[in-house]
């Protein structure tokens, strides 16, 4: 590629994450999910997340490397975090367990005598991913474990991506 093309290209991607960055600052707060935006426009602000306790984006939390875009978490019914127990009671079916209903645990094969191994998907995974179940089996094998499977695919990337896509 030529010189000028290369500036060209430059150019271009300059012009397309200001209009980026302008459309996203235009929104409003209190009804938009904010995103990765850098950390200049939350400077200093709080927000609470019910029993979760409270952030604050500041200066410190910035680094131009490791965190350039200091963003708050997406709203808990954004990410929709799900729990999911395995047993050998029930090694290939599992048992939705919600943070916030004690039913669902006592109704389940959660037995508090054995020791609990969490698994936890990576950022562009999911529960459903091949490796999970291989290691739910693996685990199942080698002791009578709780396995519970903690399913935040609404907080990873893709699902993130598309839902900032079809915001209005």
């Amino acid at each position: 590629m030529s010189i000028e093309g290369r500036w060209l290209c430059l150019l271009l991607m300059l012009v397309a994450f200001k209009l980026n960055v302008c459309a996203l600052l235009d929104w409003g707060r209190n009804n938009r999910i904010e995103v990765n935006l850098p950390w200049l426009p939350f400077e200093n602000e709080t927000r609470c997340y019910d029993e979760l306790g409270c952030i604050n984006v500041t200066r410190e939390w910035y680094h131009l490397i490791y965190r350039p875009f200091n963003v708050f978490p997406l709203p808990r019914l954004v990410i929709d975090t799900k729990f999911i127990l395995y047993t050998r009671k029930n090694p290939n079916e599992g048992h939705l367990i919600r943070a916030q209903s004690d039913k669902t645990l006592q109704k389940s094969n959660f037995d508090a005598k054995k020791k609990t191994k969490f698994i936890i998907h990576g950022f562009i995974d999911t529960p459903l991913s091949s490796w999970v179940k291989e290691m739910i089996r693996e685990l199942l094998k080698h002791a009578d474990w709780n396995i519970i499977v903690v399913d935040w695919a609404g907080g990873s990337l893709p699902y993130t991506l598309k839902r900032q896509r079809i915001q209005d």
